[in-house]
């Protein structure tokens, strides 16, 4: 016959057992921001200077402090009296470094439209995030960047700015 008294010893373990891993696993609310805090795909919009060139990219950081970029510039033409433009590939890869309180930096080796490569630096701040299980990091949705030097592509001392903004996770079905 059916023993309820057989039953609730192991299903109080299980329970208990759940609550405890749950809890050993939960992000420490005073370090909420880790590597594995900037993961997935995003999109990022390059500001250079006021407006005078804006760079389109998509970027994927592993969490684990590896980057990589890709995507174009559209600058103006060297040496145009008429405004005209110039619209080339750019790439980056490199790595970063996550501090608890949401800030951190990227160090980076630049592919320019010509071919050449140049070094840079960023830091950043993580802007908007979200947790989607308690035991899993707070993964950041939004992240904005200012580039320690002058640009490497634009000559004149131009400053650099990014926005990355996360993609979703959505995968559609075959």
């Amino acid at each position: 016959m059916f023993n309820k008294k057989r039953l609730f010893v192991p299903a109080a373990l299980i329970l208990a057992g759940l609550i405890g891993v749950s809890k050993a696993n939960a992000q420490d609310p005073t370090c909420p921001y880790t590597l594995a805090s900037l993961q997935g795909s995003y999109a990022v919009i390059v500001n250079y200077g006021a407006n005078v060139a804006i760079g389109l990219q998509t970027q994927v950081l592993d969490g684990k402090g590896n980057l990589t970029r890709t995507g174009v510039l559209n600058q103006p033409t060297a040496g145009s009296a008429t405004g005209a433009r110039t619209v080339g590939t750019v790439s980056s890869k490199g790595t970063y470094t996550v501090n608890c309180n949401g800030t951190g930096t990227i160090t980076r080796v630049v592919t320019k439209p010509d071919g050449t490569t140049a070094s840079a630096m960023d830091d950043f701040v993580i802007t908007e995030s979200t947790i989607k299980f308690a035991w899993l990091p707070t993964v950041a949705t939004t992240i904005v960047d200012a580039q320690r030097d002058p640009s490497v592509i634009l000559p004149g001392g131009v400053f650099v700015t990014r926005v990355h903004t996360r993609l979703s996770d959505y995968i559609p079905a075959n």
